[in-house]
């Protein structure tokens, strides 16, 4: 198993524009899991995600735009609104389940 190593730069400079998000950023690639990680200098424990993505591209900087803990009231508010409607679409299922099941006796 290899070690992972930092990303430097690359040809869409995608490492560039993480770090003009936040200077302390930097990008490894784990060959273990063939995957692209983002770290963070002013973190004891550096990692703070690996990237969903194959490649390292135009997603992973939006990625890290999005997952930044300044927009995290959001992110969570997004999961509540979403769940909400997760829970009322089952309730309505379970509605419509019962009536069918009432209607048929």
């Amino acid at each position: 198993m290899r070690k992972s190593f930092e990303i430097e730069s690359d040809c869409l400079e995608i490492v560039r524009r993480i770090k003009d998000i936040d200077d302390d950023y930097f990008i490894k690639f784990a060959p273990d899991t063939k995957r692209f990680e983002l770290h963070h200098r002013g973190q004891k424990n550096t990692y703070c995600l690996t990237f969903p993505f194959d490649e390292l591209d135009e997603r992973a900087v939006s990625y890290v735009l999005k997952t930044r803990v300044q927009n995290s009231d959001e992110i969570f508010k997004s999961i509540e609104e979403e769940n909400k409607k997760l829970h009322e679409r089952q309730i309505k299922e379970i509605l419509e389940d019962f009536k069918e099941g009432f209607y048929d006796c």
